[in-house]
């Protein structure tokens, strides 16, 4: 984070947010789901049932079960705080599994471990309900998490923590970033710009006026001018 001074010379400063993030694309979700689903298989585990953590691992859980020839694909969903408004920062589970798994073999599929709390809550969930084993896997793998899964692609290790963009996520993300950028009034390629300088991700122009279009269209953003403003802040006034 860096500080910027309010528009008018006040003494007030904003905390402008800046981290790393990286858009991945559907090539690397498959290469990483067929690396995982080998290494499961090499490892002779035979899951019977898969369940994906909705939202994140809904897609590779999917995929999984195409590469494993599993038929039966289930789903349980957790939420944190930034979600569920949540204030003690732990995992909530949401959405509990409606299916029988007693005496099943169970593979539980997550996009990503960063903190390990919704694998943590998930596995302990499906192990009360009598399956005959339960292992996980992730795609990415965050180091700092609290829970290693069984199976995964990719380390990441805690200082190279990054916002990783998944294709499924890609809009909603890229709406919660844009406003971020407007810690001061901006034109489309200002927000381009800012898209670069405080998360390091290139987007594309169209892709820009898009993600501006849905947050405007919802009333979290407002043009004065040329240029855009969060809807929580007035614009300062335009000076010929």
């Amino acid at each position: 984070m860096w500080d910027v001074g309010k528009p008018n010379g006040e003494s007030m400063m904003e905390k402008v947010e800046s981290f790393k993030c990286r858009i991945l694309t559907w090539d690397e979700i498959a290469r990483w789901t067929e690396a995982v689903s080998y290494d499961i298989a090499d490892n002779g585990f035979r899951p019977t049932v898969v369940i994906g953590l909705t939202r994140g691992g809904w897609v590779p859980a999917r995929v999984i079960c195409d590469h494993l020839q599993v038929k039966r694909l289930y789903a349980v969903k957790t939420e944190h705080w930034g979600v569920t408004a949540n204030h003690d920062g732990k995992a909530l589970l949401t959405q509990e599994l409606n299916a029988s798994i007693a005496g099943e073999s169970v593979l539980i599929v997550d996009d990503i471990t960063d903190t390990g709390e919704s694998l943590i809550l998930a596995e302990k969930h499906l192990q009360a309900m009598g399956p005959k084993e339960v292992r996980t896997a992730t795609l990415l793998h965050i180091t700092h998490s609290k829970k290693e899964p069984d199976y995964y692609e990719v380390e990441v290790p805690p200082e190279d923590w990054t916002w990783f963009i998944f294709p499924w996520n890609l809009h909603e993300d890229l709406r919660t970033l844009l406003p971020k950028i407007l810690y001061e009034p901006k034109t489309v390629l200002g927000i381009q710009k800012g898209f670069h300088d405080q998360f390091q991700i290139e987007v594309p122009e169209d892709m820009v006026r898009r993600t501006i279009r849905h947050l405007a269209s919802t009333g979290k953003i407002r043009k004065k001018g040329a240029k855009w403003h969060r809807a929580d802040e007035s614009p300062a006034p335009v000076t010929k």
